[in-house]
């Protein structure tokens, strides 16, 4: 019987495939002092961080943080963060852009450990999107890397604070984005904070 977080959470990761925490923690881009503290048991891993390992390793967050049986058909989650309103724009769920959520879906196949989803309200993106739809992202870049977004829709963050789902392209000067909408006019030449790829699309 596996006692301790940090037990539980090594033994996820050695049956996920991940020879030590370290090719763990490489792969999926978190920093490997902070796992290996956990899986070590110096620390004992936040709601938050054992909700990221156990859609990374496929086992319930909860076994992770108390133990129990661990189910065989157990299909990980991801966060519901917030939705799309009016103007395609990304309303948070609680004060923090793009945070924790408040509510859980099923995490489709393929979906990397921090990914997040929000949902469409209304008719913000038609006829690409619809009310009801759940779109899932991840990936953020920003500064330079942006421009291997160009031409794809993403989750777009302002420096202003304002975040909207539209297509990324290259603004009117340097360091500047246009953002383009299937049913609205641009947004031309603003600052950007960061962009995340659209991974997924859950049909309502």
């Amino acid at each position: 019987m596996m006692s301790e977080p940090g037990e539980r959470l090594a033994e996820a990761r050695k049956r996920a495939g991940y020879k030590t925490g370290s090719d763990a923690a490489r792969a999926f881009g978190w920093p490997v002092s902070t796992y290996l503290g956990h899986e070590n048991g110096d620390r004992i891993p936040r709601i938050d961080a054992a909700k990221r390992y156990s859609r990374a390793f496929r086992v319930p967050w909860t076994w992770i943080l108390d133990g129990g049986e661990l189910p065989e058909d157990y299909r990980p989650t991801l966060p519901l963060v917030g939705y799309v309103g009016a103007g395609a724009e990304v309303i948070p769920f609680d004060d923090h852009a793009m945070g924790a959520g408040l509510d859980e879906i099923e995490a489709p196949p393929g979906a990397p450990a921090d990914a997040v989803a929000v949902k469409v309200r209304g008719e913000s993106m038609w006829p690409v999107f619809h009310d009801g739809d759940t779109i899932v992202f991840d990936e953020r870049r920003s500064g330079p890397d942006l421009v291997t977004y160009v031409g794809r829709e993403c989750i777009i963050r302002l420096e202003d604070g304002r975040t909207f789902i539209k297509m990324l392209t290259k603004g009117s000067a340097e360091g500047f984005w246009t953002l383009i909408s299937y049913n609205a006019p641009p947004v031309t030449d603003v600052a950007v904070e960061w962009a995340a790829k659209v991974h997924w699309i859950e049909r309502a």
